[in-house]
């Protein structure tokens, strides 16, 4: 086990958003510091500290002052990057003032790959994390509920906030929560519960589940209904799909990535599983710590093959983007390690959540500060950054042959032109154009789009991603698949 592993048996302790299993202090290594000793440095000094592979680019996406700690991003079909931002952390807003927190848009409307527009969509949030966006504003998680925030007159701001489900529980710890807002080809939105909390929530249809700590569950947008998804892991912090629909979460403590299986049991903090449906780890190796935040899948053509289908994952201690191959053995998958993605030579570096965006680009979340850590150094502590966070882009170089690409907006394309794009081999331009198509139309497809997509799926030439999104799409709209798919 690395020296950086903390060995005290039993010991608790804990990333902004994950446990860390370090020491406070090594005297030596920077990124062993519980409390970093170096200076902070600015968005162009901390880019040339980093080291990717060849081939690929770091750019600056957005810094202070006009974004603090950010934890979560989301893409919308507009092209539009969604990030949730706080001030508060690590200690919830007072009950006597609002919240100093927001959710923050980024728009490129030039197309000349630069945000240069943010919007505050919402403010007044007291912790907002997991953030999904929808036709007319999104859906958010602020102490203490999951709200959905419209914009009703178009002018880009949230003027009605409602209650969608909750409270949700976050009294006994603010550093997970509810996190990683992720739509699935089903059209429910799937999310993590964060550590330690204890949550009893229901939807319009009275069914109620009850969360205590790590677990994964998924919700109608509606607000009509909540179910349990998987039960387990310690403190569950980012979430990604692969092209065959499958979910994978980052844990903390327990291991950097599993895989989701419905209705399965995973380690945790000394809880039984069912004695059935108990899912063993996908990997055993550590990164060097279990302060992992956020996970990604490089599935785009823009990433050359050794890197396709990757895993990668933030680690928040040694601040690093890790990375794993993940290779199929039976119905299994097995996250076997490779080299690191990203390193820098700056201990404030926080990769909180990682994104691939639909130009085929990762997106960093780094929540730059002195300290990480939630249990082992106090909350209190003077030296914790409150102010400084940024929003990072990585890239492949720009060739001949391989120009830049941008955030497309779909909102512009014809319902036959969204269905072109369920071919995409970029998953979140897939999920993107699917959920679009059935939002669009409140899931009541036309006959013309039904009939594309039957045809579709119909088609033995066509990718299987593509017939696979189809055949959502017509589930979803309610037309009858069995006779298609047999």
């Amino acid at each position: 086990m690395s020296s950086l592993l903390l060995r005290a048996k039993g010991a608790i302790v804990a990333a902004a958003f994950l446990f860390v299993l370090v020491p406070i202090a090594s005297g030596q290594d920077p990124f062993a510091e519980g409390v970093r000793t170096t200076e902070p440095l600015t968005p162009d000094e901390e880019r040339v500290t980093f080291t990717l592979p060849r081939g690929f680019r770091i750019e600056l996406v957005a810094a202070e002052p006009a974004i603090h700690k950010p934890m979560n991003v989301a893409f919308d079909a507009r092209g539009r990057l969604w990030v949730t931002d706080s001030i508060e952390y690590p200690f919830a807003a007072p009950a006597d003032r609002p919240g100093r927190d927001s959710v923050k848009v980024l728009e490129d409307r030039d197309q000349d790959g630069s945000f240069e527009t943010i919007t505050t969509f919402a403010d007044g949030l007291n912790i907002p994390i997991g953030v999904y966006p929808t036709l007319d504003g999104c859906i958010v998680f602020s102490i203490p509920n999951i709200w959905y925030l419209r914009d009703t007159d178009g002018d880009g701001r949230a003027d009605e906030r409602t209650p969608l489900y909750g409270p949700m529980g976050w009294e006994r710890d603010t550093h997970g929560m509810n996190n990683s807002f992720t739509r699935h080809f089903d059209g429910w939105l799937y999310a993590c519960h964060g550590f330690n909390n204890d949550t009893t929530v229901a939807g319009r249809d009275g069914h109620t589940i009850r969360m205590q700590s790590g677990n994964t569950y998924r919700m109608r947008l509606d607000g009509e209904r909540v179910e349990q998804f998987t039960w387990g892991q310690v403190n569950p912090f980012g979430m990604t799909i692969d092209r065959l629909g499958n979910l994978f979460t980052a844990d903390c403590h327990s291991k950097p990535v599993y895989q989701l299986v419905r209705g399965g049991y995973y380690p945790s903090f000394g809880k039984p599983h069912d004695g059935l449906g108990f899912v063993p780890p996908i990997m055993e190796h550590l990164h060097g710590s279990t302060a992992i935040a956020g996970v990604a899948i490089l599935d785009d053509p823009d990433f050359p093959e050794e890197f396709r289908g990757n895993l990668v994952s933030g680690n928040v201690m040694t601040s690093r983007l890790n990375r794993n191959r993940l290779d199929v053995r039976g119905a299994s998958r097995i996250a076997v390690e490779q080299p690191d993605f990203l390193s820098t030579t700056d201990p404030w570096f926080r990769p909180v959540d990682v994104k691939l965006g639909p130009d085929g680009a990762l997106y960093v979340c780094d929540f730059y500060n002195r300290i990480i850590g939630h249990y082992e150094v106090p909350l209190t502590h003077p030296g914790r950054d409150r102010e400084r966070g940024r929003l990072w882009r990585i890239s492949r170089t720009v060739e001949p042959g391989h120009p830049a690409r941008f955030l497309p907006d779909m909102t512009r394309d014809s319902d036959d032109q969204i269905i072109v794009r369920l071919a995409s081999e970029n998953t979140t331009e897939r999920l993107l154009a699917l959920n679009l198509l059935l939002d669009r139309h409140a899931n009541r497809l036309p006959d013309a789009a039904r009939n594309r997509l039957a045809a579709l799926l119909a088609d033995s030439r066509a990718p299987e991603r593509a017939r696979a999104a189809a055949a959502w799409g017509l589930r979803r709209s309610g037309a009858p698949i069995t006779e298609l798919l047999t």
